[in-house]
């Protein structure tokens, strides 16, 4: 399973590399033919803006991945380690719950989207919501996996 879970990071962190190198050429390349040509392109910030979209859902589930996301801890710091890893588990189960409706969420939008083109670059909108469920679903499986760790720390004792 860690060599799979290495894998996706490996996927994951290349695919944001990826996107941000496209968008900081792109949007140089607009920068460049808008003022040394008086050129603008029309498809350069649409294509930097879904690429932006892409990177920001490939990045929060990298960082569920490495449990780097925003919490607050102040109060279950201070908790001994069997208390502390049943708020843990409780945290997972209710984010499995949340990551469960910005799945269906996420799939009924892009479901709807598909018809609907890009005004620059006439793509399905489709292409650019569908980072949602898959965003989502690696999220899904970080957290299970997570909450499966976390029950396991708990039965332990730890």
């Amino acid at each position: 399973m860690r060599g799979f879970n290495g894998w996706w990071d490996g996927v994951i962190r290349w695919m944001i590399i990826g996107l941000m190198s496209l968008m900081t050429v792109i949007v140089f390349a607009q920068i460049f033919f808008r003022y040394v040509f008086n050129v603008p392109l029309g498809w350069s910030e649409e294509l930097a803006r879904f690429a932006f979209v892409w990177v920001s859902f490939m990045g929060a589930s990298a960082l569920m991945r490495v449990k780097e996301h925003i919490n607050v801890t102040v109060f279950i710091d201070f908790m001994p380690a069997r208390l502390r890893a049943a708020c843990v588990l409780l945290a997972n189960l209710c984010a499995l719950i949340c990551v469960y409706f910005f799945l269906v969420g996420g799939i009924e939008l892009t479901r709807n989207e598909w018809a609907q083109l890009a005004p620059a670059l006439q793509m399905p909108m489709g292409w650019v919501y569908i980072a949602i469920p898959v965003a989502a679903t690696l999220m899904g499986v970080w957290v299970l996996l997570q909450t499966i760790e976390s029950a396991q720390s708990l039965v332990r004792g730890k």
